[in-house]
């Protein structure tokens, strides 16, 4: 039938949307956090007085150092990628378990001309 062909194209895109925006917010995570680091110690300055300059440096070298301690720790980052290529090759499965459902409503349909 029609409509089995229209609710499984329709689920399937909803499972796309909702794996992409997962991805997304994964991998902007890890955009943001050290966005975060770097911030935090700045505001902290900041506000204790130091000036804006200074305070910059400061996060700077504090998320450098952070930075070193990662870098340190090959497995950390590695894992932390490979979290997200099987998050994204999860997704990509799931869409893919669509496709049966959609060639049998496709099948339906030339089966049943009316």
């Amino acid at each position: 039938m029609k409509l089995n062909l229209i609710l499984a194209k329709a689920f399937q895109f909803v499972i796309f949307v909702l794996f992409t925006f997962m991805a997304l917010v994964y991998f902007g995570a890890l955009l943001i956090v050290p966005l975060g680091v770097m911030a935090q110690p700045i505001k902290f300055l900041s506000a204790i007085g130091l000036p804006t300059v200074l305070s910059l440096a400061t996060g700077i070298a504090i998320l450098a150092y952070l930075g070193l301690a990662v870098s340190k720790m090959p497995e950390l980052y590695k894992l932390v990628i490979d979290i997200g290529v099987d998050l994204v090759t999860f997704g990509h499965t799931q869409i893919k378990r669509f496709d049966p459902l959609i060639e049998v409503a496709k099948g339906d349909k030339s089966a049943n001309p009316a």
